[in-house]
């Protein structure tokens, strides 16, 4: 399954753990409840869908490496205690609450959240001697003789062995305490994640070209070759952050994140590409409308590499834009909100000066003009969507270019956060009838018929 699959499977596994009978108790029991174990290739971003779940259904979230752990970390350090037994006393050993566990009740007690994750990375990479306490831990979720507390899931990751050396194959045993989902590289899931939390425009557009790229992980002779998901996102921070401070991109740098030689020269040709082509062509005069039938054409012979380096810029354009007006939006919103608390109190009788007043008036007048301006900016983009829209059709008619386009502003957050706060005809229209389409072709399919 992808990661994103997966992440939904998490979900759902969490979600009937902590189900309650109607006298509070969890319905299913401790002993059955069997930890998930993630294994797949490194950089899927197995740790970071973690912080993800956790945030959404809002349960705490606690994440360890278990490949520092020894026996003595894990289980807590071994004590001597006086004991009674009808009158005869003798000593035993016990151990303190184990590192692990302690961090649990840590976080409950910061966050107030008495319901969440532990996860614990590298599961497979335990060392020999912790091993047979995990067996116990993992079925019963006890480390030590301390117990995980009622309402923490345990889901545990790793990677297979051919990708880390200090990893091993979980035994029949292990493997049967656990809720294995084998995880696999998947562009699509990948770009879903990339346009929610905003990887580069450039990284995006070169792996619609280039989806093999994606995800690398071979064997030279002078060792491992790795491209992840996780490079590609680490690398988009370092281009977004030296474009804004004016810093060049270079192949030093990209080979620095893509460890594979021809991904990393292929993306740095594609990068000086991408810088051309904004420049060549008029991203913004084709945004206003104000495109020939020359530009067109020189559209439509465009290559297929540039034809998605085309769309890519567009929508790089106008979701930047976008992005402006929600926040700004959403600016303005809180701002409206406290004047209006402020004309409450003063509307209730309580003192306020002749100058305090002054100000609110001042306050009011000041947010009806940037409203004004937020609407032109709305009114703005909305052309941008509409002629980004009508120029792609115009060009290439309802090909992958304007399913690509459609695809991209119906996944973003930004487009999506826009689209339903300020509406946008012409994408509407363009969806519906992209979905109208794609089941036309769908039970065509499955009639047999040829087009």
């Amino acid at each position: 399954m992808n990661i994103a699959t997966a992440k939904q499977q998490i979900k759902n596994a969490i979600t009937v753990y902590l189900q309650k009978d109607q006298e509070g108790r969890y319905k299913i029991p401790v002993v059955r409840q069997r930890p998930v174990f993630l294994v797949g290739p490194p950089g899927l971003g197995k740790t970071a869908i973690m912080q993800q779940v956790a945030d959404e259904m809002g349960i705490g979230l606690v994440s360890y490496s278990m490949t520092h752990h020894t026996r003595q970390s894990a289980l807590g350090l071994p004590v001597i205690v006086d004991r009674e037994f009808e009158g005869f006393h003798y000593q035993v050993s016990e151990y303190t609450m184990s590192e692990i566990l302690a961090s649990v009740y840590e976080c409950m007690q910061k966050t107030g959240k008495r319901e969440g994750i532990l996860f614990l990375d590298e599961i497979n990479c335990v060392s020999e001697t912790l091993s047979p306490a995990m067996l116990l831990f993992l079925q019963y979720k006890v480390f030590g003789g301390h117990r995980v507390p009622d309402g923490w899931v345990i889901v545990t990751a790793g990677n297979p062995p051919r990708f880390n050396k200090s990893a091993r194959e979980l035994d029949a045993a292990t493997r049967d305490r656990l809720k294995v989902m084998e995880i696999s590289p998947d562009y699509a899931a990948f770009k879903a994640y990339a346009l929610t939390n905003g990887v580069a425009r450039c990284i995006v557009s070169y792996l619609d070209i280039r989806q093999d790229d994606f995800y690398k992980v071979t064997t030279q002779v002078n060792g491992m070759n790795v491209v992840t998901p996780r490079a590609w996102e680490d690398l988009s921070e370092m281009i977004l952050n030296q474009e804004e401070l004016g810093i060049p991109v270079d192949a030093a740098l990209i080979s620095q994140y893509l460890q594979d030689t021809d991904t990393a020269r292929d993306f740095a040709l594609y990068y000086q590409l991408y810088q051309k082509y904004r420049k060549a062509w008029k991203i913004d005069a084709i945004l206003q409308g104000d495109y020939d039938e020359k530009t067109l054409e020189e559209a439509r012979e465009a290559a297929v590499d540039e034809r998605i380096t085309l769309v890519g810029l567009l929508l790089e354009e106008v979701m930047g834009r976008m992005d402006a007006c929600v926040r700004t939006h959403d600016a303005l919103a809180l701002r409206v909100k406290e004047l209006k608390e402020k004309k409450a109190r003063m509307d209730q009788g309580q003192a306020v000066s002749a100058g305090e007043r002054q100000l609110w008036q001042e306050e009011r007048l000041s947010l009806l003009k940037e409203r004004d301006l937020l609407k032109e900016d709305v009114a703005s983009v909305q052309k941008r969507i509409g002629s980004l829209l009508a120029f792609l059709k115009d060009a290439y008619g309802r090909g992958m270019e304007l399913n690509l386009a459609v695809g991209d502003l119906s996944v973003s957050p930004r487009a999506t956060a826009f689209i339903g706060q300020f509406l946008s005809r012409e994408y509407f229209e363009e969806s519906r009838d992209l979905l109208l389409h794609k089941r036309k072709d769908q039970l065509l399919a499955e009639l047999q018929i040829p087009m």
